[in-house]
């Protein structure tokens, strides 16, 4: 089984792509957003929210150009619920929504208009009391969010957890208790997605590209099926496809030979 990528790239919190989105550059980001999606990418996620007031203006008409001409599907980043609502309302099953939280405000608001969109959400396994230190407390949330969104009939394959990758500078525990989280969620919820954001993890620290690499090989090995990352990283993509070989999910290995002919190529 192939894992999910989600690409990263098209964030306001990059001054180059914010400035961009309000210029309303939409050809070059619409290239940045067809390299992902050559180099693997089956979402593109996109964040405007640094555009204020033009957030859900800008994220509409850049996410409708992006699947007329690729048909790939969007991921709808934002801090906003209202905006999470909105953006699954105009993609419906065309996007996932990124991401809400386990308090009972977000998984009012946003469930049962996912459910009614036909959009897959991700759930964040942290509520107004901060993220739970071990896997144990991470997994009680995951329940809670799954309670809520079965009463909602969200099938659970449009159920993403992400057990929230922290950055190892500053978080000695936190990557291994999300390991566990992962391997738990695997074991208690198979029907779902385990997801994680993957540069969080090596914040602060050099040789970024290397620790994001392998991490993300440990990360497959527990559990995790999709991932939102920077695609156009080769050597990133090598690890990915070599891990899923390693573990177990690339029957003959034929997915892994596929990337090394067209990587040759």
């Amino acid at each position: 089984m192939r894992t999910i990528v989600i690409g990263e790239r098209l964030n306001s919190s990059n001054r180059k792509i914010r400035s961009m989105l309000e210029s309303g550059d939409l050809k070059a980001l619409l290239d940045i957003a067809d390299a992902q999606i050559a180099a693997g990418a089956e979402y593109i996620d996109l964040n405007t929210s640094l555009l204020m007031e033009r957030e859900l203006e800008a994220l509409i008409s850049t996410g409708t150009e992006i699947r007329r001409r690729s048909g790939a599907k969007i991921s709808v980043d934002s801090p906003d619920p209202g905006v999470l609502v909105e953006g699954s309302g105009v993609f419906g099953a065309d996007c996932i929504v990124n991401s809400i939280t386990c308090d009972d405000e977000s998984l009012g608001m946003v469930m049962p208009a996912v459910s009614s969109a036909g959009s897959a959400v991700i759930v964040l396994l942290k509520d107004k009391n901060g993220i739970p230190a071990d896997a144990g407390g991470r997994l009680k949330l995951a329940e809670k969010a799954f309670e809520a969104a079965a009463g909602e009939k969200l099938p659970p394959g449009r159920i993403f957890f992400d057990p929230v990758f922290s950055p190892v500078a500053t978080e000695k525990k936190g990557l291994a208790a999300a390991l566990d989280t992962l391997r738990m969620l695997k074991e208690s919820f198979p029907g779902s997605h385990r997801i994680g954001g993957l540069s969080n993890i090596s914040f602060g620290l050099p040789l970024r590209k290397l620790l994001n690499r392998t991490f993300l090989s440990m990360a497959v090995s527990h559990g995790l099926d999709a991932v939102i990352c920077d695609p156009t990283d080769e050597k990133l993509m090598e690890a990915l496809r070599a891990s899923e070989a390693i573990a177990g999910l690339d029957p003959g290995c034929r997915g892994f030979l596929s990337y090394f002919r067209s990587s040759v190529k």
